[in-house]
């Protein structure tokens, strides 16, 4: 691989790790929504339910101790998501799990009132058990991104993103917009073709990842096209007069 051929694959490389650590934060900002409501949940439940005598004995404390600590991860991971959310995350389950679970073992050694619940057992084995989950993959997601794109690098590519989610091919020669199964966006960027659904999922590759290869069946109906990115065949589909000429001016072909 000659010197201009590595760099662009590093330049590619670069883009998919801000693609995926931006990626990984927007699930942490969408799961802190359920955070948020079963805070909120906690908080109502020990407002309202709990007798007076009990909110601010140890269990009640505690309870709305776990609370509190419920929304401000909730508030964390929805106004600044990081990597370090699903720690967050992580560590709550295994907290509010394990109280739970310690709390079943007083019960049961009679040193607290109440009964044994199964369920309050089950469900406190099952939170350790997820947030220990959570602790490894971000043990993994250290390792990954090492690096992190800075929030600039961020807000850049999230601008490079809606420009391609905009894009027009009848008026700018560099982009697609091709009615596939998901309909795909595409900025042609020198040797690299960025691409993106309504998702927002983005496909970052190549020049010659990609192929176009345009069928006219019938004389009397639109052409036919056919996409394969990176080997992955996508359904045939109508193809423009636009995008078929973008795409052979990007390749260097003709468009006949």
């Amino acid at each position: 691989m000659d010197e201009t051929r590595l760099e662009a694959e590093e330049k590619r490389m670069t883009l998919r790790r801000v693609a995926a650590y931006r990626a990984l934060c927007d699930r942490v900002r969408r799961s802190a929504l359920g955070t948020l409501f079963f805070g909120g949940l906690m908080f109502a439940f020990w407002y309202f339910v709990f007798p007076d005598k009990l909110k601010w004995d140890l269990f009640g404390k505690v309870y709305l101790g776990l609370a509190v600590l419920e929304l401000t991860v909730g508030v964390l991971n929805r106004f600044f998501p990081s990597a370090e959310g699903v720690l967050l995350e992580g560590l709550v389950l295994i907290v509010f799990g394990g109280w739970n679970l310690f709390r079943q073992v007083m019960v049961w050694q009679g040193i607290w009132p109440g009964f044994v619940s199964p369920i309050f057992v089950v469900f406190g084995a099952y939170w350790v058990l997820q947030g220990i989950n959570h602790v490894r993959s971000y043990v993994y997601l250290r390792k990954e991104f090492a690096e992190r794109p800075s929030p600039e690098h961020i807000r850049w590519f999230d601008e490079l993103a809606k420009e391609v989610r905009d894009a027009d091919p009848k008026t700018d020669p560099s982009a697609l917009a091709l009615p596939t199964q998901p309909f795909l966006t595409a900025k042609l960027l020198g040797d690299t073709a960025f691409f993106t659904d309504g998702a927002g999922e983005v496909i970052i590759v190549a020049a010659d990842e990609v192929r176009l290869d345009m069928d006219v069946p019938d004389p009397e109906r639109p052409p036919v096209g056919y996409l394969n990115i990176s080997g992955v065949s996508f359904e045939p589909f109508r193809l423009s007069r636009e995008n078929w000429e973008n795409y052979c001016g990007w390749k260097g072909e003709p468009a006949g």
